[in-house]
């Protein structure tokens, strides 16, 4: 239910500070390019307005898909207003704590098969369930699909308005995935919206909103090749948990939305590229937040001892802040190993190197950059 009018505050270039980039995370991230199938599978349902046929059809397969991952805490939540049938559907992955930590995304489209707005959302959802399905988890997670969200956000409203009075002290933050697909053809599609609480109506939950869509941004440097920009939360399944007081976060493409809410809203018109990247930003986001147990307590990367340039790099890496003959290691994005040795007189060749985007590993921190 979105329209591009976003208010865009502040472009991140490079900063890292806080998070860990992660070779364990990293690797559950490699299942993102099932994503495109999973929006094929969508928009094969065509046009989701609640309680027909067509949406129906498409719970029952997402209620298989989680079936068939394992999942077995599954609830189809059904409520009706003004005369018709909607269903949420809740899966839980119970974790240590009672804690918990919702993904949510819509899976209503109106005028067409939405494979954007929202299977994009919907795709993100189910993979990032997949990540953490046999994992240990400090934080229990939600996955939600929203009915109705296009009518006025009906499934969220009546799930908050369910939740404990005045406020479920247990609900950590809620992540809304809402059209990341990207358009075919536009710009914008090489950044992401992370968006974040902006509405003073409750205050008292704004700062943490804050400091988690920085982590988004955070996160999104580290395992992807987007770059993010800050945002208003606006017009989607997070308002009414804002309304109410909960702390929500999101994201949304950044390129131009052109077929929305159209016939034309299916895969052929999105973008590949910064779909993927967004899918995998969505599955990275919770698995940070779902605290993986095994993935808990590494050191954070360092922001300052070392300058490396330029960045993207060409074919030498100059190093600065460190002596010569300093150890490094240059790691891919899967967290392999590609290169080792040691800094002399603070070049590092890396005219061997693949395109693509790498980190520069020592043991004073770990740095991002990109091979071009």
């Amino acid at each position: 239910m979105r329209f591009v009018g976003l208010f865009s505050f502040l472009l991140f270039g490079g900063f890292v500070s806080g998070q860990v980039y992660n070779p364990g995370i990293n690797q559950k991230l490699s299942d993102s390019e099932h994503a495109i199938d999973l929006v094929r599978t969508f928009q094969s349902f065509g046009t989701k307005t609640p309680n027909s046929h067509q949406s129906i059809e498409t719970l029952n397969w997402l209620v298989a898909e989680y079936q068939a991952m394992g999942y077995s805490d599954i609830v189809i939540d059904s409520f009706m207003r003004n005369g018709t049938t909607y269903r949420n559907l809740i899966v839980t992955k119970q974790g240590s704590q009672s804690q918990y930590f919702v993904v949510c995304g819509h899976y209503d489209t109106r005028t067409g098969p939405g494979a954007n707005d929202n299977g994009s959302g919907v795709s993100a959802i189910l993979l990032a369930a997949n990540a953490i399905k046999d994992e240990s988890t400090t934080r229990t997670v939600q996955f939600i699909h929203f009915d109705g969200e296009e009518l006025g956000f009906e499934g969220s409203f009546y799930h908050v308005d369910n939740l404990k009075k005045p406020i479920d002290s247990n609900l950590y933050c809620v992540l809304n995935i809402d059209q990341i697909g990207g358009t075919i053809g536009e710009p914008g599609n090489d950044k992401i919206y992370c968006e974040r609480d902006e509405d003073n109506n409750v205050s008292s939950n704004n700062a943490l909103s804050w400091a988690i869509t920085d982590t988004l941004a955070n996160l999104c440097e580290l395992y992807t090749d987007l770059s993010p920009v800050i945002s208003k939360a606006f017009s989607s399944d997070y308002i009414p948990f804002e309304r109410d007081g909960y702390v929500i976060t999101g994201l949304y493409q950044h390129a131009r939305n052109v077929y929305g809410h159209s016939l034309s809203d299916s895969l052929s018109n999105m973008d590949s590229f910064a779909f993927v990247n967004g899918v995998r930003l969505s599955v990275a986001v919770t698995v940070y937040f779902a605290q993986v147990n095994r993935f808990v307590g590494l050191l954070p990367v360092s922001s300052c001892a070392i300058k490396i340039y330029p960045n993207p790099v060409e074919s030498s890496l100059i190093v600065e802040g460190v002596e010569n003959n300093m150890v490094f290691e240059i790691t891919d994005m899967s967290g392999r190993a590609v290169k080792s040795g040691f800094v002399a007189n603070h070049v590092v060749d890396c005219s061997d190197l693949n395109l693509g985007t790498y980190f520069f590993v020592t043991e004073s921190g770990t740095y991002r950059f990109v091979k071009q």
